[in-house]
């Protein structure tokens, strides 16, 4: 019995020590640098690029049984510029085939991965291939020396990785890093297997950073050209988007589609942490935050070709607001048009709390951007997409409550078709009253011509000018009929150029006339009469039984401007116009008061009757009222002696007509008019 387990004992030491001379010589035997033109021909068949292997290729046991390949570099073929680089890659490899020089890779380990991702001026990105170049799709493959490579990995591991973004139409320079992947029984063999990608984003132009983590479980059909992620997460912290994505037959005609949907989050700490400049304040809002507000969520459904994009639908909740929009986009083919058609819906909105509040809120932000920035900023009008896309579109919205405005009921239409443009605003609440509106532009046109057609009914004055103070001297129903036509490529193109009429009008009216008053006291200090203030006895307040009258725009804002308003006997011409970078205007005015037998709302004396009376107009958008208008100091005085001259006269005629004969009452008015050279 001993020798029987003496000689089991002595085999098996035997055998173990074969095993170990036989693994010693292999090895010893076999160089893993047989390998190095069998990789680089698989990868180059398999992608297009270009895989050197600048380091010599090692065994490893760990942390795996395998290779090690050092300073591995991608590039394009023929190409220098350096795609990628990788500090050491371990490949986990089957034993059994290492002698018959079948290589069988199950799992990978990269550390230090570096990838350039470059998009010139021209929209061409480094990683860009000829379609010539492009390889197959195959999951084995043999190399030029019969060397068989299968590549069904068990799991890929990426560790210390970075990718160096540079993107110049878009305007991107960022950087990722710390880039982890995680990857279990990948293949391409359509059975499932989950990867996890980790990496933080660097934002060079904001100087900002931020955490992002994607998860999945992945399914890849490369011979059928199927690829399939479910149980999908992006983690962008307080964002987390989940759902699953779709891309079947990429091998020939792609199709895709998918869902995701968002978690509840602050919208104010994403836009702290993502949009605003760190260097600066974080975002602030003009409304009251709290902890219960400013919940957002969205949901997204869908799908698509090469040549077409259905939005199945979208949402977007924020508090109680919502919006709703679905879309449908083809590409033009064959000198076709393209074609959008979307549909948007909302209940209350109120985004007073994510903009500027007012006028007067505006200001502050207006102010602090410089006259000829503010006049380079010219916005290009969209001419190549109006002329290459047809649109139809429908907005409804309960109501908006936006910039300090109220709007209700808001039903607009949007048509594109054949280069020609109608927006057309169905009748919307506005502070008590209607606001009507139908534009068209014809962009066949050289230069493109806008018309538009507005009214606007019996709008409330006191409730507009609580978002519009420059409106606050009046009280009333406004009433305003407008016709403009105006070309151009561009908005300023557009402003400087306009041409039409504003009638306008408001009922019910109680007019602030202080700066008409101020006016006058001013003109009669300068009477020779010594007359006192004629304005003194007027009622600050004051109810016209007719306010009406007309804008007349000729070639522009800038001047031309013609304005005439008929208040019952006090009228009101002025010309010129506005300066919008600047913000401030000038009209030189003329103002008149009638006597008999126009309605006497306000009195004057018989000296001030008939008289055009003028004044300056000439201030800021946002100074006070009061200081808008001011008389014309020189030409008051010259119309005053003018004025005496004329009385004079008068009486003279009166004295010649009363005492002298009637044969004489000629002669004499010849002299007098020699006398007064007329």
């Amino acid at each position: 019995m001993n020798k029987i387990i003496k000689f089991l004992l002595l085999t098996l030491g035997t055998v173990v020590v074969l095993a170990g001379l036989a693994a010693a010589l292999m090895f010893l035997l076999v160089d893993p640098n047989r390998y190095k033109p069998a990789l680089e021909s698989v990868f180059t068949q398999q992608t297009g690029l270009k895989l050197t292997l600048a380091g010599d290729i090692d065994w490893t046991f760990s942390p795996v049984f395998g290779l090690s390949l050092k300073d591995v570099r991608l590039s394009k073929e023929g190409g220098t510029m350096e795609l990628a680089s990788l500090r050491e890659l371990a490949i986990k490899i089957e034993p059994k085939g290492i002698l018959n020089g079948h290589l069988a890779m199950q799992q990978f380990l990269a550390d230090g991965l570096h990838i350039n991702w470059l998009v010139d001026a021209d929209g061409v990105s480094n990683w860009q291939l000829d379609t010539q170049t492009s390889g197959s799709t195959g999951s084995q493959a043999q190399s030029n020396d019969d060397t068989t490579i299968s590549a069904v990995i068990e799991q890929i591991t990426i560790s210390d990785a970075s990718i160096s973004i540079q993107d110049a139409p878009r305007g991107i320079n960022a950087q990722l890093n710390d880039l982890s992947v995680i990857s279990n029984n990948t293949n391409f063999e359509n059975r499932p297997f989950p990867f996890e990608i980790n990496f933080e984003v660097a934002d060079n132009n904001r100087g900002a950073d931020a955490s992002v983590q994607i998860s999945s479980i992945a399914s890849v059909d490369l011979n059928r050209g199927n690829a399939q992620l479910n149980e999908l997460s992006v983690k962008l912290n307080p964002m987390h988007l989940s759902g699953s994505l779709s891309l079947t037959n990429f091998n020939d005609s792609p199709n895709f589609s998918g869902s995701l949907s968002s978690n509840t989050f602050a919208l104010t700490d994403f836009l702290d942490r993502y949009i605003g400049t760190p260097a600066q304040a974080p975002v602030t809002l003009p409304g009251q935050i709290d902890a219960t507000s400013d919940q957002f969520s969205a949901q997204l459904s869908f799908n698509g070709n090469a040549n077409a994009i259905n939005i199945d639908s979208l949402t977007l909740t924020l508090d109680d607001m919502q919006v709703n929009a679905d879309a449908a986009y083809t590409v033009g083919l064959a000198g076709s048009p393209a074609q959008l058609v979307y549909n948007i819906s909302a209940n209350a909105l109120d985004l007073n709390r994510y903009m500027q509040g007012s006028a007067a809120e505006q200001q502050d932000t207006d102010e602090t951007v410089p006259a000829a920035t503010a006049a380079a900023q010219d916005t290009e009008l969209p001419i190549d997409f109006i002329r290459s896309t047809n649109v139809s579109g429908t907005h409804k919205i309960e109501s908006l409550a936006a910039a300090g405005f109220n709007f209700s009921n808001i039903d607009v239409d949007l048509r594109i078709q054949d280069g020609k443009v109608n927006l057309n605003v169905a009748p919307m609440g506005f502070y008590d009253g209607l606001i009507t509106s139908s534009s068209s532009l014809d962009a066949t046109q050289y230069p493109p011509t806008l018309t538009s057609i507005s009214s606007v009914r019996r709008v409330n004055l006191a409730q507009l000018s609580q978002a519009l103070p420059i409106a606050d001297f009046a009280e009333g129903r406004l009433n305003i009929e407008s016709v403009t036509s105006m070309n151009g490529r561009t908005v300023n193109q557009l402003l400087d150029s306009i041409n039409g009429t504003t009638s306008f009008s408001v009922a019910d009216n109680t007019i602030d006339v202080g700066i008409v008053k101020q006016v006058f006291s001013s003109i009669s200090v300068l009477s020779p009469t010594g007359t006192d203030d004629l304005a003194r006895q007027w009622p600050d307040q004051v109810s016209f039984s007719t306010l009406e009258g007309h804008l007349i725009l000729q070639e522009g804002l800038a001047q031309g401007q013609q304005l005439k308003v008929n208040l019952d006997n006090f009228e009101v011409t002025a010309e010129g116009g506005v300066d919008l970078t600047a913000r401030t205007f000038h009209y030189d005015t003329l103002l008149t008061l009638f006597g008999a037998p126009a309605k006497q709302t306000i009195p004057v004396a018989p000296l001030y009757q008939g008289v055009g009376w003028p004044a300056v107009c000439d201030a800021s958008f946002d100074a006070e009222y009061s200081q808008f208008c001011g008389p014309d100091f020189s030409k008051v005085r010259d119309l005053f002696v003018q004025i005496s001259k004329n009385e004079v006269e008068r009486r003279v005629q009166e004295a010649v007509t009363e005492k002298l004969p009637e044969e004489l009452q000629e002669s004499a008015r010849g002299l007098l008019n020699r006398f007064f050279r007329r």
